[in-house]
């Protein structure tokens, strides 16, 4: 069949230029519908699939899948404006046609001819559209995913809990456009909604003063677990108070769902516009809870997890401040010998750099202390683990650096619950400076404990170094006392009668002595010496030697009345106060005294032997120091020997 335009004839057969561009068009537009379906498809896998835990942003597979969405929707981008540039093509092809067409042949009367051209503009034009709302919806669609990825991208930057709160509340109002946004979330253990956080557009921190928002929408969502949408809360929601009374205009609020339980909810508002959000904003901010729920469940686990961590840390350090504060030193081993623990005490102890032993075997680390047997003692501890810790005995040794030791050492082999060894421990206990002070009891005992009163000597044992055996000079008092007419006595009456009788007669005054904590440093046959001020210090040493002396003068006379057939005996002491050298005395090896050398004794002697029956004699260095205490009769000078100058003497009659 063939179609007069204007004298020219054409084919039937031959495809009209307007039909053909609406073919191209049609093409165009399933191959649009295709790349749009299996983007949507993509999508909805996408939101399944954002629901499960993100691990990291590098190995996440939600956040891969983010990424493959997002290279998708590119692709899909990158195809549709190759064929959006070839329907252009198509559109000034036929354009052009249709002008030349138009110019060369007038237009037939009849509207057959010009119809099938009209046609299909017209539905080239509806065919444009079309592609333009699919492109269109494509973008917006790229839009989306983009800001999916990036919020995911952002949320995963970071574990600190805090942090990732301020992060979900200012991308969710920044997505959504809103004015202001808070995020509650539910108790793990109360169940009760807790409000984490408020934020404004401006990504400012709001008050919680100023948290004036409907709490009966965050309950209402948090309970059914599906988000809520409101065009103009004043008017749909008008019967709850707090919308009205805090004039808010659009609401938006999702549930944080992850797990399949829901820890709280996200809520936008606006409290100027209406009509502020649309489904697509809440479709969008629904994404974005599944995303933030993770990342906040995510950030919960870290922050138990760092605390869990931080109390191990804590128990660790308190039990590695015990270890090292331990007096006693403590080793510890592996399973084959490699030492693990070695505290500050037994370095000390062993004079072992401690971060030098630790991680290598014990018997390179005790080769140079043969003499103590650590490496046979922890050699056999695994053998004998069925008889428990093993404990030789104390071990008297030299440690080089040290000097002679007295240790005590107790180990063990370490098994867990399956009886598998795990270790050995060693016990190190020093006894050395206990050893050193039980034998300095001793001596204090031996040597004070014939001749001061029992107090002074625990005071000795109490402060050993107060007390300088060695010897030193210092001010003291001493007592000389001695029975007159000793040697007409001893003619007289039988021996064994006279070492009864001065016996008796010296407990007295020794207890007379002890009275004012004075030490006896000796006896000499009927004489006896005691000083005041030593070994321990007593400020009133000169008063405490005169009340000493004047109580052994009453107890001799006392005991001479309370006894009258004994025979009657008078004794003579002399008091003074100067410096001597006080110290022990004697053989280290076999007998030691403790007592005091010096001028100021021997004056004391001096004194004594002047005294007649039962007087008391004063130097004037001791008389100076009591006056105001005693009453005295003031003597002749006194020339004794050895002196030069005589000596003020003053005899004790009495107390003021």
């Amino acid at each position: 069949m063939y179609v007069w335009r204007d004298s020219v004839t054409v084919s039937a057969n031959t495809p009209d230029p307007a039909w053909k561009a609406n073919s191209d068009l049609r093409s165009l537009g399933e191959a649009l519908m295709r790349i749009s379906r299996l983007l949507h498809e993509h999508t909805r896998k996408l939101e399944v699939a954002v629901e499960g835990t993100y691990a990291g942003e590098s190995g996440d597979p939600r956040v891969r899948l983010l990424s493959d969405s997002l290279r998708i929707s590119r692709t899909a981008d990158l195809e549709l404006g190759r064929l959006n540039q070839g329907a252009q093509r198509v559109l000034l092809t036929l354009q052009e046609q249709l002008e030349q067409s138009s110019q060369a042949f007038p237009r037939p009367p009849t509207s057959q001819f010009s119809h099938p051209s009209a046609s299909a503009v017209s539905s080239f034009e509806r065919e444009r559209e079309a592609l333009n709302t699919s492109i269109d919806n494509l973008k917006r669609q790229r839009s989306e995913l983009e800001t999916l990825y990036e919020i995911a991208r952002i949320l995963n930057s970071t574990l600190e809990f805090d942090k990732v709160l301020r992060l979900v509340m200012d991308e969710v109002i920044r997505v959504v456009n809103a004015e202001r946004g808070f995020l509650v979330l539910v108790h793990p253990v109360t169940k009760e909604l807790t409000f984490e956080i408020a934020r404004d557009k401006l990504a400012r921190t709001i008050d919680r003063d100023e948290f004036k928002f409907s709490i009966g929408t965050v309950k209402r969502v948090v309970s059914t677990r599906e988000p809520l949408l409101t065009d103009d809360a004043q008017v749909e929601m008008k019967a709850q108070e707090s919308i009205v009374a805090y004039g808010i205009r659009s609401i938006i609020c999702a549930p944080l769902i992850v797990r399949e339980n829901c820890i709280g909810a996200v809520y936008v508002d606006s409290r100027i516009n209406a009509n502020l959000f649309g489904p697509k904003h809440r479709d969008l901010l629904v994404a974005f809870c599944h995303q933030a729920a993770i990342a906040i469940d995510n950030a919960r686990l870290f922050a138990d997890l760092s605390q869990a961590l931080r109390t191990v840390e804590e128990d660790k350090q308190y039990m590695d401040n015990i270890f090292t504060s331990i007096a006693n030193g403590v080793i510890t081993t592996d399973p084959s010998g490699i030492i693990t623990k070695f505290n500050d005490a037994a370095g000390n102890i062993l004079r072992i750099n401690p971060i030098s032993a630790i991680g290598r075997h014990y018997r390179d680390v005790f080769r140079g202390l043969t003499q103590v047997g650590l490496v046979e003692l922890l050699q056999n501890a695994p053998m004998q683990h069925e008889h428990g810790t093993i404990v030789p005995g104390s071990v008297d040794c030299e440690i080089p650096g040290r000097g002679p030791v007295n240790l005590s050492l107790y180990v063990s082999s370490l098994r867990d619950a399956q009886n598998t060894p795990i270790g050995m421990a060693l016990v190190i206990d020093d006894r050395t400076e206990l050893k050193r002070a039980e034998a300095k009891v001793k001596d204090i005992r031996r040597i004070f404990g014939r001749y001061v009163h029992p107090n002074v000597v625990q005071q000795l044992i109490e402060n050993p170094n107060a007390l300088n055996l060695g010897g030193e000079t210092r001010e003291i008092s001493v007592i000389s006392a001695d029975v007159r007419g000793f040697t007409r006595l001893s003619e007289n009456v039988p021996s064994k009668d006279v070492m009864n009788l001065l016996n008796t007669y010296l407990e007295i005054m020794v207890k007379a002595i002890w009275d004012e904590e004075g030490t006896v440093t000796g006896f000499w046959g009927d004489a006896l010496m005691a000083i005041f001020n030593a070994p321990l210090p007593q400020e009133d040493h000169a008063l405490r030697a005169v009340r000493a002396a004047w109580k052994m003068r009453l107890a001799v006379l006392e005991h001479q009345r309370s006894q009258p057939l004994d025979v009657p005996v008078a004794f003579g002491f002399g008091v003074n106060t100067g410096e001597a050298m006080v110290g022990n005395i004697g053989s280290r090896e076999r007998m030691q005294n403790y007592t005091a050398i010096g001028d100021s004794v021997n004056v004391s002697s001096r004194l004594e032997s002047n005294a007649s029956d039962n007087n008391i004699l004063l130097n004037h260095s001791t008389f100076t120091r009591v006056r105001q205490h005693i009453r005295v009769t003031k003597l002749p000078p006194l020339t004794v020997k050895n002196k030069t100058e005589p000596l003020d003497v003053w005899c004790l009659v009495g107390w003021i």
